[in-house]
């Protein structure tokens, strides 16, 4: 026990052939929900309007129920804080439940601490009651989209480990860890640190610059963590190379039961302990053990894992032999996808530019929208969904979330699958990027983005920030939206699309331009360029005069100049939404002016967004009455 949390190992029990040439992995089960959230509501702790769990309804939500008098309470309070910050672009909703009956010393630590999302007052523990939390203990609740608990954990009084905590709510919120590993294709340095063995004799990792190490934090009571340590027996033996070490350090300081656990074990090499836990306060605190950071002879972060799994062991074989200077196995899964991380041990360069596409991040994207558990996007934005061996939502699978490596160059790339892109790479790409979920696309035009050979010009010269910058601008979606042609105007459209037209000038985006007129910004070309039709474009406005003030027909749809000149229009020569996803492409559209700076948040809201302001007959019944 570690805190209030139990440390527990990850992973499948170990087969008996250690270091075979093949595995196949057997995912393990997704935690089951809990209990619905029921829906709470109060009076603000500042005492002024009143807040419920309607803020949560976004992607997952986060309840932080408190008192500032109970223990670890500011510790606790100011990990959800920096959790509130890191995720202020995330779409993750929080509520503060405050028991207090004086509620001032608790409005000072919220203060301190700088939340900015509503705290209610639960003066009599009713609300606390309706959680079934414990009374007078801080506790952290979160809620996925449908309103279900799915992690629940509270503080104990007699100890706070604020590491690991913070490490489970960022996992269930799918929120980013710095945890050590490689990021952005860029390998971070280790932490020296120092442990002492049974006998009692210290190490230090910097006595070891130079050769591969494997260090590994472990339970002695963990039967994965015996898988591991006698899988590296065997790695070592089979491997004779005194320039790679394995340093097991134990996460408790009980060197006798240690001891007994390495006989029975018959573990051959030296095992550590860490007094006063220096060596875990220098990594990342760990959920699963045992948990292991593989190092490059200069002692970079090569990879993190966890559990004992086969394919855990099949990665380590791969990537420790490869450090070494040896000639590495591929270890793929023969039934099954294996992931970028079997990919990157060979393919170092190909994986940290593909680090650098907005495809390694594509489930983030899901979860961020509360779409992480729809089978229409999961299809496109994890490895191999619902194939065989492929990502199934049902079980946990996070090696296979985002657009990777096999997506593209099909299920273990070229070793098991050479046939794939016999005919090119965008009949791939076309897969996924399709006329409902792709606006536009031209291969030609996107390759750039996602190759190899284009990207190793970026990878060689950019820090960190300047890499986190580029995905950042990447994410934007910058492409030509419509194709070239002349504006013609809303009343154009109107004598083909009646109540179509009819339904938009009772909307706002008719009366856009009235709103810079009321705000005297109706000169000012930087608002027109979003408030007007065709702006500066070629029979747009100013050029087409007052008939293009507002948001028309062609402010979406594109310019119909094409579309109008044929004897029969065709929906070819304008783009028509009515089957297109609302996420994947018109918010690529309304974003161009709903961005962050103008109407921050709209991402999240476009679905909701655009249902008020759907117009499209085509496909359904139309309403009773045109909208006047």
């Amino acid at each position: 026990m570690r805190g209030a949390l139990l440390v527990v190992g990850l992973g499948v029990a170990l087969g008996s052939a250690l270091l075979t040439l093949t595995w196949s992995f057997e995912a393990e089960a997704q935690a089951p929900r809990g209990p619905v959230l029921p829906r709470l509501a109060g009076k603000l702790l500042t005492g002024e309007g009143e807040a419920s769990t309607d803020v949560l309804r976004k992607r997952n939500g986060l309840v932080l129920l408190f008192s500032s008098t109970d223990a670890h309470a500011e510790d606790l309070a100011k990990l959800v804080a920096q959790i509130e910050r890191d995720a202020a672009n995330k779409n993750l909703g929080m509520l503060g439940i405050a028991r207090a009956a004086d509620p001032t010393a608790t409005r000072g630590l919220v203060d301190r601490v700088g939340f900015k999302f509503p705290v209610i007052h639960d003066a009599s523990s009713q609300l606390e009651r309706a959680l079934g939390t414990t009374a007078g203990r801080a506790a952290l609740l979160v809620v996925d989209p449908d309103g279900y608990v799915v992690t629940s954990l509270q503080t104990d009084a007699a100890q706070f480990d604020a590491g690991l905590t913070n490490r489970v709510i960022r996992e269930a919120l799918h929120l980013p860890l710095s945890n050590g590993a490689p990021r952005l294709g860029l390998n971070p340095v280790a932490p020296d640190f120092s442990v002492q063995s049974l006998e009692g004799e210290k190490l230090s990792l910097a006595s070891l610059k130079g050769d591969v190490v494997l260090v590994m934090f472990f339970l002695h009571t963990c039967p994965h963590c015996h898988d591991m340590l006698k899988f590296a027996k065997q790695l070592r033996a089979q491997l004779k190379r005194d320039d790679f070490h394995v340093v097991p350090i134990s996460l408790l300081e009980r060197p006798g039961a240690v001891e007994k656990m390495v006989e029975e074990l018959g573990v051959d090499y030296p095992v550590y302990i860490d007094p006063n836990g220096a060596a875990q306060k220098a990594y990342p605190p760990t959920l699963g053990v045992p948990h292991m950071f593989l190092l490059d002879r200069e002692h970079r972060i090569l990879s993190t894992h966890e559990g004992s799994e086969p394919r855990i062991q099949a990665l380590l074989v791969m990537g420790i032999r490869r450090a070494l200077g040896m000639q590495a196995p591929i270890l793929l899964d023969r039934n099954g996808y294996s992931g970028e991380e079997a990919c990157r041990v060979c393919h170092t360069a190909e994986h940290e530019t593909w680090s650098l596409t907005t495809h390694a991040y594509a489930f983030e994207t899901l979860v961020e929208h509360g779409a992480d558990r729809n089978d229409e996007c999961l299809a496109c934005h994890t490895v191999g969904f619902k194939q065989a061996g492929g990502f199934d939502p049902a079980v946990r699978q996070p090696f296979l979330e985002g657009v990777q490596c096999e997506n593209c160059h099909g299920r273990g790339g070229p070793h098991l699958s050479p046939d794939f892109n016999k005919n090119g790479y965008e009949a791939a790409c076309l897969t996924c990027h399709n006329e409902t979920h792709s606006l536009r696309f031209s291969f030609a035009e996107r390759l750039p983005l996602v190759s190899h050979a284009a990207n190793a010009q970026l990878a060689a010269s950019l820090s960190l920030e300047e890499r986190r910058a580029l995905l950042e601008q990447r994410d934007k979606r910058e492409r030509t939206l419509f194709e070239k042609a002349d504006f013609v105007g809303s009343e154009k459209c109107a004598q083909c699309h009646t109540q179509e037209h009819e339904r938009w000038k009772a909307s706002p985006h008719a009366r856009a331009f009235e709103t810079l007129e009321a705000k005297q910004s109706a000169d000012n070309k930087e608002c027109q360029a979003c408030h007007t039709t065709g702006f500066e474009q070629k029979g747009g406005f100013p050029e087409g005069g007052a008939a293009f003030q507002g948001v028309g027909c062609e402010s979406c749809h594109g310019p119909g100049g094409n579309h109008v000149a044929q004897a029969k229009p065709t929906s070819g020569s304008i783009l028509r939404l009515t089957e297109k996803c609302d996420s994947c492409v018109i918010l690529q559209i309304c974003g161009t002016c709903h961005d962050d700076a103008n109407d921050p948040g709209f991402e999240f809201e476009v679905e909701d967004k655009i249902d008020a302001i759907r117009h499209g007959f085509r496909d359904r019944e139309p309403p009773a009455a045109s909208v006047k």
